[in-house]
């Protein structure tokens, strides 16, 4: 069986006479339909509206029905309760009807503001088994989660998502109120993402025995193919193995994450000492006298419950719900400058934090296509026109981030959408004819919510004054990358920091007030502007290692993750840089995953190899960056029919390298240039006002700053990238060559080796 449950029968009526017939009642979870069709279990708003449910992210296209089989103790009369939403009221963007048997009963998501009950009035069942559909009508992310029957005409569920709702959830499906335990661990993991996973492979790897809990159907978090963020930051042991080189193949393939996530899922199922909880939600914690017994975990499709024990809890969790619910200190929002005495800081404290994005992307048919008109989604548009969206999609600084979460990523679904209907309906009719959304996430990709407090707090002057520590554990190298709010209310601009490599301590990793808990990823022990850089994927995984590391060295020593710190901390820092006894422990056990495109990482201290590549041709409508890598959607006008050259990207676990060329006159070379990572030209390069936009696959554009100089004839040598961006863009790379005085000019570029 796909699922454990579908509907669970229960005969109850507490306040009915003695003697009187007791009502009937099903409660049908939509997330446990037999048959889901198009329709996607979301389970991420689940500790605000209690429980995962149906969406149907169609795209403005309806999606297949759902469908499941369902067991009445009688036939008759049933009231239906159905728990939606309408999304956006009272425009009602995603309807959907209810069938049972092949007769409608109505139609919902209509109705009145927020997550209800909406009732669908009396019904007819006609045997002690029936056949309900979930049949969409808009494929604009229409929303169900459960059904409720019931042969009493007065009853009605409980309308809030608290204890109440749950309990009553509880008794109707046959779930007892203390789940059962699912065993007892050396460490129990919440949370899969990159910091999660490395920390599991670790612990396992040493000798731990781990749970690992994670409640999405496949591993990764923000990298995974449900978000696709590309994974900043620098690696290392295990990382690199959990993190499978998403960056060297991102650009290159539009849909690298299917296999970074199976090669994610071999990693770990390689490890022996780890159990794997796919689409298992923790959503209660068991703590008392500052230690954790505890967590208990629900699966998001079939209802199940289960109780976690270990010595030692990780919260990977991103939004720190296990530390919260414990009971440790944690801050939300901005420190003002005077607490730290951060230059970057606001004057005063406030609750902004960073925004949560998602991505999309359109594509090219062989038909013509159309997309309906949507003026519920041009609310939040406005007039602008687009055809995909990256980061810099993003919303919610000024919203609770957990609270507020689904709100955020509807408000991000109708500017995506309302977007996409400007480009397509109004602004380039005839450029988009045929073109259509070829993806939009439906998972928002978040980057800052609670921050717990440990028994330090990284801050801003610590990153920039490259501060030593004698605990530190994990490096950072990404730049104090903070986001604002700019025009749209959902487009950002960054404001880059600049950083050298600077340590992170171990005591940012552990709770100050719960014994037994540790930390990795985004909710660490930091200021909102440390966490700026230290939030990356890849430096989430070095701070996985050291505590997976930790965990080991709790059990070896009967200890806590602050007695690591005092005790034996010279023995945490030999295993995560691999030292003395542990100089093989934590050894590679897989290679790079092999994605067209994509570029092994070279051991290291190797030189990243020269690429090859080399193209020289003139400049037209075919023209591509980074020899056929990425599509040009701009380029000036008076550069047609120049001749360009471009270069191929290289590997991505290293600065992008020079390149060089022979021209038989004097020319004018213009570079493109993509500016991040503290990049800086030569002297003798100008800046110019010119631009050039490209597209890596269905991603969204990116914008190249273009840089000048005269050249005499002979050698052109162009410069390499040596700022830390330079390993991911494989940038600059494509020169235009213009004759000086307008004469022709012949280019000759070296042959690939």
């Amino acid at each position: 069986m796909r699922r454990l449950t579908v509907a669970v029968l229960a005969a109850v009526l507490a306040a009915a006479p003695a003697g009187a017939a007791r009502a009937a009642e099903v409660l049908v979870e939509a997330e446990s339909f037999a048959e889901l069709g198009g329709w996607l279990v979301d389970a991420q708003f689940m500790d605000i509206m209690g429980s995962p449910y149906l969406l149907a992210h169609g795209l403005g296209k309806p999606v297949a029905p759902a469908r499941t089989q369902v067991e009445f103790p009688d036939a008759g009369a049933y009231r239906l309760w159905v728990r939606t939403k309408d999304w956006v009221p009272p425009h009602h963007p995603g309807t959907f009807k209810v069938v049972i048997d092949g007769v409608p009963a109505g139609v919902f998501g209509n109705h009145g503001k927020g997550w209800l009950w909406q009732d669908g009035g009396t019904v007819q069942i006609k045997g002690k088994k029936a056949t309900i559909e979930l049949v969409d009508l808009t494929g604009f992310d229409g929303r169900c989660d459960a059904l409720f029957f019931t042969t009493d005409a007065r009853a009605a569920p409980p309308a809030q998502p608290n204890e109440q709702m749950a309990s009553w959830r509880r008794k109707l499906l046959g779930l007892p109120e203390t789940p059962p335990s699912a065993g007892q661990f050396d460490l129990v993991v919440v949370g899969g993402g990159i910091a999660g996973t490395a920390a599991a492979v670790t612990a396992a790897r040493l000798g731990c025995t781990v749970a690992l809990v994670h409640d999405r159907p496949m591993l990764g978090g923000n990298a995974s193919q449900e978000i696709r963020v590309h994974t900043g930051g620098a690696g290392g042991k295990v990382v690199d193995e959990v993190n499978a080189n998403y960056n060297a193949a991102a650009a290159a393939d539009p849909h690298p994450t299917v296999k970074f996530d199976e090669r994610r899922e071999k990693v770990v199922a390689a490890e022996k000492n780890i159990q794997e909880f796919l689409n298992w939600h923790v959503f209660r914690v068991q703590a008392q006298n500052k230690r954790i017994a505890g967590v208990d975990a629900q699966h998001t499709i079939t209802g199940q419950q289960k109780r976690f024990a270990a010595t030692v809890f990780l919260d990977s969790t991103g939004d720190g719900s296990v530390a919260a619910w414990a009971g440790a200190e944690f801050r939300m929002g901005r420190e003002g400058r005077d607490e730290f005495g951060e230059k970057t800081a606001p004057e005063k404290p406030d609750k902004m934090t960073l925004g949560t994005s998602i991505t999309w992307g359109t594509r090219e048919t062989d038909r013509e296509t159309a997309f309906p008109a949507v003026p519920w989604a041009k609310e939040v548009s406005k007039d602008l026109a687009a055809s995909s969206g990256d980061w810099t999609w993003e919303y919610g600084h000024y919203l609770d981030t957990i609270q507020d979460a689904e709100e955020i990523r509807d408000h991000l679904l109708r500017a995506v959408y309302g977007s996409w209907s400007t480009a397509k309906n109004e602004k380039d009719t005839a450029k988009f004819a045929r073109s259509e959304l070829a993806w939009v996430a439906h998972v928002g990709g978040k980057r800052e919510s609670r921050r717990i407090i440990g028994d330090y707090i990284l801050t801003e002057n610590d990153i920039v004054q490259t501060r030593q520590f004698p605990d530190g554990v994990a490096t950072g190298t990404w730049s104090i990358d903070l986001h604002y709010p700019k025009g749209y209310d959902f487009r950002t601009y960054a404001q880059f920091g600049k950083v050298k490599p600077y340590p992170i301590p171990f005591r940012c990793l552990y709770s100050k007030d719960i014994e037994n808990l540790m930390l990795a990823g985004r909710n660490i022990s930091e200021t909102h502007v440390a966490l700026g850089s230290t939030r990356v994927m890849n430096t989430g995984g070095q701070m996985g290692v050291a505590v997976g590391a930790a965990a080991y060295l709790c059990k070896k020593h009967a200890t806590t993750p602050r007695g690591v710190y005092q005790k034996h901390l010279p023995e945490l820092l030999a295993i995560v840089k691999g030292e003395g006894e542990y100089q093989e422990t934590l050894k590679a056990k897989f290679g790079p995953v092999s994605v067209p495109g994509g570029s092994a990482k070279p051991p290291p201290g190797a030189a990243a190899p020269a690429p090859s590549g080399h193209k020289a041709s003139v400049l037209d409508a075919a023209t591509t960056r980074c020899s056929d890598q990425f599509s040009l959607v701009e380029r000036p006008k008076e550069w047609d029919g120049l001749t360009c050259v471009t270069i191929a990207r290289g590997s991505t676990s290293a600065p992008a390298p020079a390149f060089a060329f022979e021209a038989d006159k004097p020319v004018t070379v213009y570079l493109a240039v993509h500016e991040r990572g503290d990049f800086k030209l030569p002297a003798g390069w100008e800046k110019t006002d010119l631009r050039v936009r490209w597209q890596p696959g269905t991603g969204a554009p990116h914008t190249d700053a273009v840089y000048r100089r005269d050249f005499p004839a002979g050698k052109v040598e162009i410069p390499g990238h040596t700022g830390f961006d330079g390993r991911y863009f494989g940038i600059p790379n494509m020169a235009v060559v213009r004759g000086q005085g307008g004469t022709a000019v012949k280019v000759t570029v070296p042959a690939a080796p």
